[in-house]
């Protein structure tokens, strides 16, 4: 086991980060319902030469407006990966850092970006306010043993502290079907602290007046309950198609809050990527 982290990685660590921060202000609201990143082909079919390594490209999805509507609509699904030599990496999560690694296990940091949400973004939020956006941080432990990888990862919000605590523990499993076509796929299970569970599902007496929907307060535990899917399917040397799809069920004091219209969340993906 060792360290990833040396002097030499810090001007890498504020590129990235900011890129990461960039990235995920773009692609938040698709990557609000696909918390599992998505995986591009193995290093031997991709073209880069050197410790860098740099996937973008850009898609379309549809999604939920908020997280329990029943309305959806298309939002763009911007596709950025950039890691250097196993250290550091961009992509749908945010920026994450390689601190301990051993065999199979890896463990490190993780910063991220919430969206929030406008009562703009639906009727049915009218009345409600908006939450503001944040900056994420947090920390990963991941489990790789053959084709299995077992990934749990917590994040709370430093700007707008109260957007509070969110986390994940999930288990995925990548097959090959072809040489160009991967596939990665696993059940999810989310789960969010007081502050978040109250901000984005619990409705103030001010609030309740505003909006016409009764009071409630939501307390911290699991959030929803999901099963994903990631695909990438290699063109050429430069070229890939990737897709995305993810199914979740709201449960939890989630599942009974006025603000969710239905329990049942889809989102799915797809667009046009380009390697370095």
């Amino acid at each position: 086991m060792h360290t990833c982290l040396s002097p030499s990685f810090r001007p890498l660590l504020l590129s990235l980060l900011s890129l990461g921060l960039v990235a995920g202000a773009t692609s938040v609201k698709a990557d609000e319902m696909v918390d599992q990143q998505l995986e591009q082909p193995a290093p031997s079919d991709r073209a880069s030469h050197g410790p860098w390594n740099v996937t973008l490209g850009l898609g379309g999805g549809y999604a939920p407006r908020f997280e329990g509507a029943d309305r959806y609509h298309v939002v763009p699904v911007p596709f950025a990966s950039v890691s250097y030599a196993g250290m550091g990496s961009v992509g749908p999560e945010g920026f994450s850092a390689n601190i301990l690694r051993s065999g199979g296990f890896r463990a490190g940091l993780l910063v991220g970006y919430s969206g929030g949400r406008d009562e703009s973004d639906d009727p049915h939020l009218r009345g409600l306010g908006d939450i503001s956006t944040a900056v994420q941080m947090g920390g990963f432990v991941a489990y790789q043993w053959s084709a299995f990888e077992i990934r749990g990862q917590i994040r709370q919000a430093v700007t707008h502290s109260g957007n509070g605590l969110e986390g994940s523990l999930g288990v995925n499993y990548m097959m090959r079907p072809t040489a160009a076509w991967m596939v990665k796929l696993g059940p999810q299970l989310v789960f969010a602290d007081s502050d978040y569970m109250k901000k984005y599902f619990g409705i103030t007496a001010v609030q309740s007046h505003n909006s016409g929907l009764h009071a409630y307060t939501a307390r911290g535990g699991l959030k929803d309950v999901a099963f994903g899917l990631n695909t990438t399917y290699q063109l050429s040397e430069h070229w890939l198609l990737f897709g995305i799809a993810k199914v979740s069920e709201i449960i939890g004091d989630a599942a009974d809050s006025p603000v969710v219209q239905t329990k049942e969340q889809a989102f799915t993906g797809a667009g046009l990527a380009y390697h370095f």
